[in-house]
C-alpha cells in the first residue's frame, strides 16, 4: 500500500494531516510577510516616485485592521462549521461509495449470470436444465441427455467463495459444467467472475428458506414410500398425516427405517439437487437414473449407455462425478469423524479421512464458519441439521 494512502487509512490521520497542511500553510505565510516587510524598512521616509502613498498608521490600526480580522473570523468559523460536518458526513459518505460499487457489481454480475448462466441454472439461480452429450472413452456419442442444473441459491452455504470462483475459472469435469474464467480457457476476466460472485451473494437463500426446501424434498420421497405401501388411501389428508407419523419415527437411529430416512436425504431432489448428494455421488443421478424404473427406462431408451459402461443400471453411491461411497467406514473410522467432514466440506490441499488432500469440490452441508466480512449483503444457511447428517451418514456407511 503506498504511504500517502497508508496515511489517510483512518479519518484521525486525515484529519491531522489536513491539520498541519493549515499550520505549514500559516508558517509560510508568516514568513513570507516577514521578509517582504524588512525589504520595506525605510520606504516611509521617503516614497519613490513610481510608488503611491500606502494608509497612514490610524488607518491601517482602525478599517485595515477590522477587515482582516473580520475575513479572519469568516475563515475560522467556517472551518469550525466544515471540519465538524466532514467528520460526521464522511464514515456514511465511505459506506455509501463503497455500497454503490458493491450495487454496480451485482449489476454487471447479473448481467454476466443471464447471459452465461441462466440457461442452465435457470433466473434468478433456482436451478434448471442443461442438454448434454455423454461420450464413452474413445470420444464416442453414447447419449444426449437432460442434466439438472443445481439452484445457486444456496452455493455460498455449500462453499466458500474461493471455491466457487475456482469452479467457475475451471469447469466440473464430467459435467455440463465449462471453464468461465480466463485461467481455465474461459471468456470471463477475473474481474467478471468476481462480479458474478457479487451477484450470486445477492440471491442466496435464508436458512429458513432454505430448511423449508430441504423439508419438502425429503417429504416428497416419504410421501412416495408411504403411497407404495397403501396404494388404495387416496384422502390427501390422510395420506399426508401417514407422511408425517412415517417421518417422526424414520428420523429415530433406532428406527428400522432410519436407513431409508437416510436414503431419502442422500437422494434429496429439491432446489435440482443442490441439497442432496446423489446428485454427484449415484451414476446417472443428475440425468434421470433416480430409481431402478427410471434408469431402465434411461438405459432402454439410449442403450449405449449400458454398452459403455457408463451407466449399467441403479447403483446408489457408487460414484458420479463424486467417488464412490462403497466401503467409506474405511476411510473415516467412525461416524463422527465422516458426519464431520460431511458438515464442513473439504477443501483445497487439507487432507481429511484417510490423509488425502482435498480438492474443494465437496460442498459443507452444516453450519459454515467463514461467514464473509464483505460490503453488502451475504447470507450463509445451514443446510442439513446434525440429526439429518448422522442420517445420511447411517446410510452411507451401510452401502
Amino acid at each position: 500500500m503506498p504511504p500517502m494512502i497508508l496515511a489517510a487509512s483512518t479519518q484521525r490521520t486525515v484529519g491531522l494531516v489536513l491539520a498541519v497542511i493549515v499550520m505549514v500553510g500559516v508558517v509560510i505565510y508568516l514568513l513570507f510577510n516577514f521578509r517582504i516587510a524588512k525589504r520595506e524598512v525605510g520606504s516611509e521616509i521617503e516614497l519613490a516616485a513610481n510608488r503611491r502613498q500606502y494608509a497612514d498608521d490610524a488607518e491601517l490600526e482602525t478599517r485595515i485592521l477590522d477587515k482582516a480580522l473580520g475575513w479572519s473570523l469568516v475563515s475560522l468559523a467556517g472551518i469550525a462549521l466544515v471540519l465538524p460536518l466532514y467528520w460526521l458526513m464522511e464514515p456514511a459518505r465511505q459506506e455509501n461509495a463503497a455500497y454503490s460499487w458493491v450495487k454496480r457489481f451485482e449489476s454487471r454480475g447479473a448481467k454476466s449470470y443471464e447471459e452465461a448462466c441462466s440457461g442452465c441454472h435457470g433466473p434468478n439461480g433456482v436451478g434448471g436444465v442443461a442438454a448434454f452429450t455423454l461420450a464413452d472413452s474413445e470420444g464416442q456419442f453414447v447419449a444426449q441427455v437432460q442434466w439438472k442444473a443445481p439452484a445457486l441459491t444456496s452455493v455460498l452455504s455449500r462453499f466458500d467463495e474461493s471455491e466457487v470462483e475456482h469452479i467457475l475459472n475451471y469447469g466440473r469435469p464430467g459435467s455440463p459444467m465449462p471453464a468461465w474464467g480466463l485461467p481455465g480457457g474461459g471468456p470471463l476476466t477475473e474481474q467478471q467472475v468476481h462480479q458474478l460472485i457479487v451477484y450470486l451473494r445477492s440471491i442466496q437463500l435464508d436458512s429458513e428458506t432454505i430448511a423449508t426446501e430441504v423439508a419438502a424434498g425429503v417429504r416428497a420421497g416419504a410421501r412416495k414410500i408411504v403411497t407404495e405401501a397403501d396404494p388404495v388411501s387416496v384422502d390427501h389428508d390422510e395420506i399426508e398425516a401417514a407422511v408425517d407419523a412415517w417421518l417422526a419415527q424414520a428420523a429415530d437411529p433406532t428406527s428400522p427405517d432410519y436407513s431409508d430416512y437416510g436414503e431419502l436425504i442422500f437422494n434429496n431432489g429439491a432446489a435440482q439437487g443442490a441439497y442432496g448428494c446423489a446428485r454427484c455421488h449415484t451414476p446417472g443421478f443428475s440425468y434421470g437414473a433416480t430409481g431402478d424404473e427410471a434408469t431402465a427406462s434411461l438405459i432402454a431408451e439410449w442403450p449405449q449407455l449400458a454398452e459403455s459402461g457408463i451407466l449399467t443400471g441403479y447403483r446408489p453411491g457408487t460414484g458420479h462425478v463424486g467417488p464412490s461411497l462403497a466401503g467409506v467406514g474405511t476411510h473415516f473410522a467412525t461416524a463422527d469423524r465422516q458426519a464431520d467432514f460431511v458438515r464442513s466440506g473439504s477443501a483445497v490441499g487439507v487432507g481429511y479421512g484417510n490423509a488425502r488432500a482435498g480438492t474443494g469440490g465437496m460442498p459443507g452441508f452444516g453450519s459454515r464458519t467463514d461467514d464473509l466480512d464483505v460490503i453488502g449483503t451475504t447470507v450463509r444457511s445451514r443446510i442439513l441439521t446434525p440429526e439429518q447428517i448422522a442420517a445420511v451418514v447411517a446410510y452411507e456407511r451401510g452401502l
